[in-house]
């Protein structure tokens, strides 16, 4: 079997016109482009821990603004198997507001079902929910639109929002964004890692293998919730007992169910992390 495909697209160049921070939010105005592509880096270090093979089909070093065409033709030359495109959002101009949006363009109920993963994958992570009444949304994007295989295109918070500014310009967001990329890719094309055995969607950017399945619990994806409801749609027994079990192979001490304490096991639940007992 051929090795799958992944096509990652940092929307923009470094010099593209009003593409930054808003100025009075963010003084340095960091561009759209380095928000973008920090992300896609890390996503891009993740996936070489599984047997596939990724193409960037921006540039790289953001002195080029790569045309939109030309980014639909080389994912599409290449054959890609999925194509995501991150971004930054704008227009709020200084008001409240904010949030993750993702698109996708397609009359296939599939497609659909796999934007609202894609979503749910990012936000579990990140707390990014914002105010947007739509969080999933059937928009024609070029890129979206012209590439012949599955196709997303993330808005990761408005760059000129006070709620959304400080949180997406910390390295932890962009970590977290890329941990939901990598854990929705490799569930959607079922990767296994460069050893063979079956992904668990580990940590993206940290260059090192993840866990194999049968060391760690699935990786929860859904709408962010309590940790016994998350353990209880992996089908995982959430009895405090159990979950007592769960705390102790993951060396968290003295569980008595604090909120401190399950939100650490949460957190590596969402990772693909939590190790089983």
């Amino acid at each position: 079997m051929s090795k799958k495909i992944i096509a990652l697209d940092a929307g923009h160049g470094m010099k593209t016109a009003g593409k930054r921070c808003l100025k009075s939010l963010d003084p340095n105005e960091t561009r759209e482009w380095y928000l973008n592509d920090r992300i896609m880096d890390k996503v891009e270090a993740a996936l070489q821990a599984y047997d596939c093979t990724v193409i960037r089909v921006g540039d790289t070093t953001g002195a080029k603004d790569v045309s939109l065409a030309s980014r639909v033709k080389t994912a599409n030359s290449a054959g890609a198997d999925i194509y995501i495109s991150m971004h930054h959002n704008a227009g709020l101009g200084g008001r409240n507001g904010g949030g993750t949006v993702v698109f996708y363009s397609s009359s296939k109920t599939e497609r659909g079902v796999q934007a609202q993963k894609l979503y749910q994958a990012i936000v579990s992570r990140t707390g990014l929910i914002g105010n947007r009444s739509a969080k999933v949304i059937n928009k024609g994007f070029y890129v979206i639109r012209k590439t012949s295989m599955p196709s997303f295109l993330v808005e990761n918070g408005f760059m000129d929002s006070p709620q959304d500014v400080p949180i997406i310009l910390s390295e932890q967001h962009a970590q977290k964004t890329a941990e939901g990329v990598v854990a929705f890719i490799v569930v959607t094309l079922q990767l296994k890692t460069a050893s063979g055995t079956a992904g668990s969607a580990g940590g993206a950017g940290s260059g090192k293998a993840p866990n194999a399945v049968s060391a760690c619990y699935p990786a929860y994806t859904g709408k962010k919730t309590t940790l016994s409801a998350a353990l209880t749609s992996l089908g995982i027994t959430s009895t405090y007992s159990y979950r007592k079990q769960i705390a102790a192979a993951n060396e968290i001490r003295g569980y008595i169910g604090t909120a401190s304490q399950n939100t650490e096991m949460y957190n590596l639940l969402t990772a693909g992390r939590l190790k089983r007992v």
